[in-house]
């Protein structure tokens, strides 16, 4: 997208919404040193940013001259109608690390999948890190070709990250990121056969007509 050019607002609180009348879309720009600017853009940018912006999309903006680089942070819509209500936007300082929160994106062929021997479930689509913007991703692979058999798994301490990336918490190391658990079959129910001389199975009565049944005689007809 191109560089988007941002206005300054002067309107605030609940009169915000009357903003979205005139598809003019309220939003805030802030940055790490908790300084925030209220600021507007027109609701045709905000909605193509609604539809493409991840969490490691950056956009080049303009405010007051000023050129800057920002992250979508939050998209606040409404939970009955869906429609865009407001955005928050943060300033990257590219001299500094920040947190990211970055997807992962599963590569290849399990061939315990491939081989119906198990299931792949997918336990964490995501990680934070830690980096400068010139060392960011869009996402971080994960081979899964590796997966033979059930029980085989792949965790964040068995992946290696991007240069200028690390973990934000340790504790994240051992956690799971794709594993194979066994695939459940459906057992197959057969009903019992009764054999030709054998007795029927306690609680179940020959069907009328049937051999070793006899029908009830017909009442006469009065004539």
């Amino acid at each position: 997208m191109e560089k988007i050019i941002l206005q300054k607002r002067d309107i605030t609180g609940k009169k915000s919404k009357n903003l979205l009348k005139d598809n003019i879309i309220p939003a805030v720009i802030y940055n790490a040193k908790g300084e925030s600017t209220n600021i507007q853009l027109d609701s045709t940018i905000a909605k193509r940013i609604f539809n493409e912006a991840t969490s490691t999309t950056i956009y080049d903006v303009e405010l007051d001259g000023k050129t800057m680089k920002v992250l979508v942070k939050e998209i606040d819509t409404n939970p009955v109608t869906e429609e865009l209500r407001h955005i928050s936007f943060f300033e990257i300082d590219e001299s500094k690390e920040m947190v990211f929160t970055i997807p992962f994106e599963l590569v290849g062929i399990s061939p315990a999948v491939k081989n119906n021997l198990g299931v792949l479930v997918e336990a964490l689509d995501s990680i934070e890190v830690k980096c400068k913007l010139a060392d960011l991703k869009p996402y971080i692979e994960i081979d899964i070709s590796g997966l033979e058999h059930p029980g085989q798994s792949i965790a964040v301490n068995d992946i290696t990250l991007p240069d200028g990336m690390s973990l934000i918490n340790d504790e994240f190391a051992r956690s799971t990121i794709v594993t194979i658990t066994e695939l459940i079959k459906e057992e197959e129910v057969v009903a019992p056969v009764v054999e030709e001389g054998e007795e029927t199975p306690e609680g179940e009565t020959p069907a009328e007509g049937e051999e070793g049944v006899v029908a009830p005689e017909e009442t006469p007809k009065e004539e």
